[in-house]
């Protein structure tokens, strides 16, 4: 198994002044353990949200979508994860 997966993400950061920001990302993190993947997700793709420090008290919701991974991880495909902040 692969100490490491490249997948790629869609982010959407959408914050309480109405500014929307979606990004397409190529990120590599390490693989998930069988028994639970939302928790996975919240803690390894959530990272590649955010705007940066102009938006770090702005009220925000964070999503990520897995767009592709590779074909043992074929079954991450479509995983989301969400937070608010």
């Amino acid at each position: 198994m692969s100490e490491i997966i490249a997948l790629k993400i869609r982010t959407e950061n959408s914050y309480a002044t109405g500014a929307v920001f979606t990004h397409v990302l190529a990120v590599e993190v390490p693989p998930p353990p069988s028994d639970d993947l939302d928790d996975w997700a919240q803690d390894q793709l959530l990272s590649f949200t955010g705007e940066g420090p102009q938006y770090a008290d702005v009220p925000a919701i964070y999503e990520v979508e897995i767009l592709s991974a590779p074909a043992e991880f074929a079954h991450l495909v479509s995983l989301t994860a969400s937070a608010e902040g």
